[in-house]
């Protein structure tokens, strides 16, 4: 992981050539190794991505057969997933589409395949065909009927997501004793993760669904159970609220946050997110005071990782844009 004085340092970079030649450095030099000039953000992110699905590969394969690794590497294939059928809605080529997907975390599992037929179909209804039997079918279809109706490409991101974490739900909730810590500590652990990921995700759901015209059922569908501190009583309820705001209130009696203070409804909805982002990476970070590589351990470095290949891609488009390095460093998640 870098450290702060190094993201400093990148931040404070005046053009990518120069970020790259601090980062040669780092653990991410291997990566951007393949890189040739001109550099751009985008590529520069691809490479970063890269890097994030070999170290969580080679994570899987160091922790021991712990299927919940396993589906949380289905994050990086949704990751692409996303990006094809929200360029096959949108009528893109598959050229247009492939300089934005690096396709390394399909690679490494032998699923590369896949996002290359999805590509390749003729429009987005082939596409969503082309995943038959596969843990995004059911919720690709819901996504391309909510595109169809409502016309937003975003239904793509909220229905792949709810895929992967209702198998990573069903997973924690069947075995929660296999995850479960063997030390006496209140640190955080699996439970903790995989909880705030299902919150994060079953609140941002809504709030997103009700601002984008989902009706009231089609919202309750989404929510992903066993439910943590958000319950399906309260989601419940902020389905059926009479604005979004009146929804965000529900969540920060679980989980406190600035919402309330933040202007228009996508930007309420941001502040949300971010929030949930923030106890994310404190989590995570709490999870180092254990000994030997648990799954615990395991989950937390591919978290961090996820926070840190977030905060390079957007390192790497503030330099791009000759953003000022305060200005770059005040929206990292550091």
């Amino acid at each position: 992981m870098l450290d702060p004085g190094t993201v400093q340092k990148l931040a404070e970079s005046t053009s990518l050539d120069e970020l790259v030649n601090r980062l040669r450095g780092t653990p991410y030099g291997e990566t951007l190794a393949s890189l040739a000039p001109p550099f751009s953000a985008r590529k520069l992110e691809l490479s970063f991505r890269e890097r994030l699905a070999t170290v969580h590969h080679s994570i899987m394969s160091s922790a021991g057969k712990f299927r919940i690794l396993e589906l949380y590497y289905l994050r990086n294939i949704a990751w692409d997933m996303k990006l094809a059928l929200k360029s096959r809605a949108l009528g893109k080529s598959y050229d247009e589409t492939a300089e934005y997907i690096d396709m390394k975390a399909e690679a490494l599992v032998g699923r590369r395949d896949l996002i290359v037929r999805v590509l390749s179909a003729k429009d987005a209804a082939e596409a969503v065909s082309m995943l038959s039997g596969t843990e995004f079918q059911d919720d690709a279809a819901k996504a391309l009927s909510a595109f169809t109706s409502k016309g937003d490409v975003r239904f793509f991101d909220v229905y792949i997501d709810h895929a992967v974490l209702t198998e990573i739900s069903k997973e924690y909730s069947t075995n929660s004793k296999v995850y479960a810590s063997t030390r006496a500590t209140d640190v955080a652990g699996v439970g903790e993760m995989v909880a705030l990921d299902i919150d994060a995700y079953n609140a941002l759901a809504v709030l997103r669904s009700k601002l984008w015209g989902l009706k009231e059922q089609e919202v309750k569908e989404l929510i992903i159970t066993p439910t943590y501190k958000i319950p399906v009583a309260t989601l419940t309820r902020m389905a059926a609220s009479e604005s979004t705001a009146e929804a965000a209130k529900y969540v920060e009696s679980a989980y406190p946050t600035a919402a309330q203070a933040a202007g228009p409804d996508e930007q309420l909805i941001d502040t949300v997110e971010e929030g949930f982002a923030k106890r994310m990476k404190s989590t995570a970070s709490k999870a180092f005071v254990w000994q030997g590589l648990s799954p615990g351990i395991a989950l937390a470095l591919v978290k961090l990782h996820e926070f840190e290949v977030g905060n390079l891609a957007a390192i790497a488009i503030g330099v791009e844009a000759r953003i000022d390095p305060k200005s770059i460093l005040s929206s990292l998640r550091l």
